[in-house]
């Protein structure tokens, strides 16, 4: 990962229509998007123009083997559902966003990635109240996703400036 690259959450939707959903960390939609048979790389470079996702989420369970392989590229974590979203759960966490959306795929994608930043929301909360310095942030990130705990994490940007 390029360093000055933002860490975003990205939600994908596979198949013949590609759906995608790319997040900051702190929840906003940077991208809503659809693409009709879209490669692997062609998902890859859409997706790095927006940051770097430490994060890459599915709807559905289990999790399919393309969006394994996607994370597996950017060395991401996965995250999907413990049962896949019912079409009435999606339109409730998409809602604020209802107007945003063009296509089944986009709410999909969109309803997976907002899922997986409702996981992580409290974790993310937690590093922006200990943090001193706000820019800090996405490496801590970074280095708890690795398996650090948030003061090992702390301690290690801190101790590299």
């Amino acid at each position: 990962m390029f360093a000055a690259q933002k860490l975003i959450i990205a939600g994908v939707d596979p198949g013949i229509n590609v759906g995608i959903a790319i997040l900051d960390l702190h929840g906003n939609i940077l991208n809503l998007s659809s693409r009709r048979e879209a490669s692997k790389s062609d998902l890859i470079k859409h997706i790095v123009k927006f940051g770097w996702p430490i994060v890459i989420a599915s709807d559905v369970n289990p999790m399919p083997r393309s969006i394994k392989k996607l994370a597996s590229t950017f060395g991401s974590r996965i995250f999907y559902p413990k049962t896949s979203l019912s079409n009435i759960e999606k339109i409730k966490i998409i809602d604020d966003y209802k107007n945003e959306i063009k296509d089944a795929h986009q709410k999909d994608a969109l309803a997976a990635a907002l899922k997986a930043h409702k996981k992580y929301r409290e974790l993310f909360s937690k590093i922006n109240v200990a943090l001193k310095k706000k820019e800090m942030f996405d490496e801590i990130v970074k280095n708890i996703f690795k398996g650090k705990n948030i003061a090992e994490a702390m301690e290690e940007v801190e101790g590299g400036e």
